[in-house]
C-alpha cells in the first residue's frame, strides 16, 4: 500500500472507534492508513486484521519493550517496513483525532494544494471537544454524540498535528511532527489556523515549534483537528488505565489522563458540527467495511468489550473529580 497522502496512527484498545476513524480519514482523501497496534487485550488488534483483509489498512502489530515509547517503537516500526517515506505528505493521528478540512473540497488534497509548492510542514490546530451531552459510553459514532466543543481560544486547542511533506528528509517520526531535518534548504510551514507561510526559528528545536501554540495563534480557518480526548468518564477512565502512547512503558502519565485533565475538557457546550459534511461519503465507506463478516464481528466483539469494561466501571461509582 502507497499513496501520494498518507496517514499513519500507533493505538492501544481503541476498538470500538477504529472503523469510524478509519471510514471518516479514507473519505478524506487519504492513499494509504498505516497503523500499529500495541499489546491491545480489547479485540482492537483482530480488528485491524480484519480492516487490513478488507483492504482499508495495513495493521503492524507492535511489541513493545518496558522502558520503551510505545508511540516512538511503532512510527519506526511502520517506517521500517513500509513505503511511507514515498509519500508526497504524511501525517500522524491518534485515534482520538479526526481531520476537519474547511478550505476546497474538504479533501486531504485540498488542504496541500492550499498550502502551496512552498510547503514543507502544514500545522493544524485542535479543535477540543467536550463530554456533552452524553452521560456514559455507549456504541455509535463520536462525531454524532460529542457535537459540543470549547470555545475556539481555549487554551487546549493550542495543540498541533502535522502533514509532513518528503518524510524522507526527517530522521524521526514524533506523535506531533516529524523532527531531525536532514535537507538542506530552509523549511516552510504553512500555518492552517490562518494560511500564513513562515520559516521556523533556528534557535528553537523544530519539535518545539510544531507541537503546540499559544492562545494567540489558535486558528482554524483553513482546517482544524477535531480532538474528542475525553469522550465519557467512564471510558476516560479505561483510558487511563492503559497508559499514555508518548510515555515509556509502565511510567507514569503525568499531566495527562487524569481527573484534572477531565474536568478541564468537560462540560462546554458550544455547537460545533462542521465535520457532518463527511457523514455520506464516510457512512458508505463504513458500510462497505461492515459488509465483510470478519470486520463486522471483530468490530461487534470491541463493542462489546468496551460496553463491559465500562459497566464494571460504573457499577463502581464515580469517583471525585469526574
Amino acid at each position: 500500500m502507497s499513496g501520494d497522502h498518507v496517514l499513519i496512527s500507533s493505538i492501544r484498545n481503541e476498538g470500538p472507534f477504529l472503523l469510524e476513524w478509519v471510514a471518516h480519514h479514507l473519505a478524506l482523501g487519504f492513499d494509504a492508513i498505516y497503523i500499529a497496534s500495541n499489546d491491545c487485550d480489547d479485540g482492537s488488534a483482530e480488528l485491524l486484521d480484519a480492516l487490513q483483509a478488507a483492504g482499508a489498512i495495513v495493521h503492524v502489530p507492535n511489541i513493545v519493550a518496558p522502558g520503551e515509547i510505545p508511540q516512538h517503537t511503532a512510527y519506526a516500526r511502520i517506517r521500517a517496513s513500509h513505503p511511507i517515506d514515498a509519500a508526497e505528505w504524511l501525517m500522524v493521528l491518534d485515534a482520538d483525532e479526526l481531520l476537519n478540512i474547511h478550505v476546497g473540497d474538504h479533501s486531504v488534497r485540498a488542504l496541500t494544494t492550499a498550502a502551496g509548492a512552498r510547503a514543507d510542514i502544514i500545522s493544524v490546530c485542535a479543535r477540543t471537544f467536550s463530554d456533552q451531552p452524553q452521560r456514559q459510553w455507549s456504541p455509535g459514532l463520536v462525531t454524532e454524540l460529542f457535537p459540543l466543543a470549547a470555545p475556539p481560544a481555549f487554551p487546549a486547542n493550542g495543540l498541533l498535528k502535522t502533514l509532513t511533506r518528503n518524510p524522507r528528509r526527517f530522521r524521526l517520526i514524533q506523535n506531533h511532527s516529524m523532527t531531525r531535518y536532514t535537507g538542506t534548504t530552509p523549511l516552510m510551514v504553512f500555518h492552517a489556523g490562518d494560511g500564513s507561510l513562515t520559516a521556523p526559528d533556528p534557535a528553537v528545536p523544530l519539535w518545539k515549534q510544531l507541537r503546540h501554540v499559544p492562545v494567540a495563534r489558535i486558528g482554524h480557518r483553513l482546517a482544524q483537528i477535531n480532538h474528542y480526548a475525553i469522550r465519557t468518564w467512564d471510558s476516560f477512565l479505561l483510558r487511563m488505565a492503559r497508559g499514555r502512547g508518548a510515555a515509556p512503558l509502565g511510567a507514569p502519565s503525568g499531566a495527562h489522563h487524569t481527573p484534572d485533565y477531565f474536568a478541564r475538557r468537560a462540560g462546554h457546550a458550544v455547537p460545533e458540527t462542521s465535520i457532518a459534511r463527511y457523514s455520506p461519503r464516510s457512512r458508505l465507506l463504513r458500510e462497505g467495511l461492515l459488509a465483510h463478516p470478519a470486520v463486522r464481528e471483530a468490530h461487534a466483539a470491541c463493542e462489546a468489550a468496551h460496553a463491559a469494561a465500562t459497566a464494571a466501571i460504573r457499577a463502581q461509582g464515580r469517583p471525585p473529580g469526574f
